[in-house]
């Protein structure tokens, strides 16, 4: 273990310096040091660079800032930025940092509509940014199912940024230093301190000697580190823990899986075009290299926060677009003719970029006491989020049926093999979702002491497999042909992202609390707009007097397509 802590550690230096100019390196050094210091925050232990990059989002909203696009009073990373709020926060109070995009509320507070970023001293004195905050709490505990407006939201997020740029300004300490013995850290600061720990504050303040004086930062960290680790060293977990975090946030294996992940589209459809030994050998090296960063990535979550990787929103939608891979590669394997292989990557791409816009303080988030049992996060979770996965996959590949045969008007019998495909799918993900929702039930037996409670999310579960089992059974008599059970899988799949997303982010009611969050709701109904517009142009486009020989009927017995009675 010491072995692969060293090689980790030497990993992530490597990747934290540039070559450039001896100067650049220097600064990179002491940053690189400075991102492994571990620190307990939120409930959880971290390196500071997670720190110093959920600092960056809860003033910034992000964590870095194209050139010249960041905000006006700040040029720097996320380490420059938390350095900077320790070290001399009352400056930065003055400084433009907290965005503020939505111009009838600029209006409306008296400020600059062309400006985007505004000082947290200039805020601070908004009485009717206050005001209008103030109200959307009071009507939200008057009625917890209030949707604020959206000069309401984005009033709430000001203050909620101002009140992270206020932990810094009232001096607030930072838990760093092990306490031998405990599992506990005590907390440093430039002001304040807990008992026992001088001399790692005074190296602090020697820090920030160097920071404001331009000194040599290098020797400064240094210095912080040895007397830290005076008080006794991290233990080997702890230590791989944090050189595991700080590679995952340098390497960012999400955006290499995505990219991955459309180079293997770009192959797959160059090898449908020119039947190439080369290209086919290409296309499994792109689809070998998605899958071993997205195994990578999730191995890396699980090793970091000690859990399964699905126990809030981020995951289950990586673990999603996994899966949707997994599954495509199966079907392929079994049907070689087939869309399967492109639904699932195209499905894993749209969730990498979903998963995207989940913000970063609920992509880390500490676990919830009912969820700490992996266990059942692995076989209630797990399965639920897989059947979200397969049905998925079957939305994808009925929109691949109706631009075919319905706006292209090119039908042809691969396009029946579609159909045959995503009833399979749909299947599939029927069976993982029924089997989940049932163990999903013993878990709240276990957890309630009740098996079913008619809580908003089982009873949107209940209605997502009632919907699934309805057009399985409607196109199994006759009932809906190609056409109609192409739509009834986007219907579908639109009924699961309410049971998934809308009764978290919108209902937020119920005992399952602990899902919920906020987050990437103009996404979702851009998304939601967008299937309700194809739907109808296909509706448009489906021609008067379907060709019944063109049909398919699936037998449970037989995957290859028969003409319909």
């Amino acid at each position: 273990m010491r072995l692969l802590n060293i090689l980790l550690l030497t990993l992530i230096t490597a990747m934290s310096t540039t070559p450039a100019t001896a100067a650049d390196q220097n600064d990179q050094s002491w940053k690189a040091k400075f991102a492994l210091i571990p620190i307990q925050h939120r409930g959880r232990t971290m390196p500071m660079d997670t720190f110093a990059r959920k600092v960056a989002v809860d003033l910034t909203g992000r964590t870095k800032w194209a050139e010249g696009k960041g905000p006006e009073g700040f040029q720097g990373d996320h380490i420059d930025l938390l350095v900077d709020m320790l070290f001399q926060p009352r400056v930065m109070f003055r400084r433009e940092l907290i965005p503020l995009e939505r111009k009838p509320l600029k209006e409306r507070l008296g400020l600059d509509t062309d400006k985007k970023f505004f000082a947290p001293a200039t805020l601070m004195l908004n009485e009717e940014l206050h005001e209008i905050s103030g109200e959307m709490r009071a009507k939200k505990e008057r009625n917890n199912r209030y949707h604020p407006s959206g000069d309401e939201k984005a009033a709430n997020t000001a203050e909620e940024r101002m009140s992270a740029m206020a932990f810094f300004v009232t001096g607030k300490a930072l838990s760093m230093v092990p306490v031998e013995g405990t599992e506990t850290f005590a907390a440093v600061g430039i002001t304040d301190a807990d008992h026992g720990v001088d001399d790692v504050q005074l190296a602090l303040i020697a820090m920030q000697d160097a920071f404001l004086l331009e000194g040599d930062m290098n020797a400064a960290v240094d210095n912080l580190i040895s007397a830290i680790n005076a008080h006794g060293e991290h233990s080997n977990a702890i230590q791989s823990q944090v050189g595991l975090e700080v590679l995952y946030n340098e390497h960012n294996p999400w955006r290499k899986a995505a990219v991955a992940i459309i180079l293997s589209l770009l192959l797959l459809t160059a090898r449908w075009v020119v039947k190439s030994k080369i290209l086919t050998v290409l296309l499994a090296l792109a689809i070998a290299w998605a899958l071993a960063e997205q195994v990578f990535g999730l191995w890396l979550r699980v090793s970091i926060l000690g859990r399964a990787p699905v126990s809030n929103t981020y995951e289950a939608i990586l673990w999603m677009g996994l899966v949707t891979v997994v599954i495509g590669l199966i079907g392929q394997a079994l049907q070689p003719k087939s869309w399967y292989l492109a639904g699932g990557l195209a499905a894993s791409v749209l969730a990498i970029f979903f998963a995207m816009l989940v913000p970063l303080q609920d992509q880390t988030n500490s676990l919830p006491a009912v969820l700490r049992s992996n266990y059942w996060l692995i076989i209630h979770v797990l399965t639920i989020v897989a059947s979200y996965a397969a049905l998925m996959l079957a939305a994808v590949l009925a929109h691949v049926f109706l631009v075919k045969d319905v706006l292209l008007r090119r039908p042809s019998e691969r396009s029946n093999r579609v159909i045959v495909q995503v009833y399979r799918v749909i299947q599939i993900g029927t069976i993982l979702l029924t089997a989940g929702t049932i163990l999903g039930g013993v878990w709240a037996a276990d957890s309630w002491g009740r098996f079913w409670g008619w809580d908003p999310k089982e009873t949107w579960s209940l209605i997502s497999i009632i919907i699934y089992a309805a057009l399985m059974h409607a196109r199994y008599v006759g009932w809906i042909r190609d056409f109609g059970l192409a739509v009834a899988a986007i219907v579908g799949f639109l009924a699961i992202i309410w049971t998934f997303y809308g009764v978290n982010y919108i209902m937020a009611s119920g005992l399952h609390s602990y899902g919920f969050g906020s987050g990437g709701e103009k996404w979702v109904i851009l998304w939601a707009l967008f299937e309700i517009a194809f739907i109808a142009l296909c509706f448009v486009r489906k021609p008067s007097k379907p060709n019944r020989k063109k049909q398919v009927k699936l037998s449970s017995n037989n995957a290859s397509p028969t003409p319909a009675t």
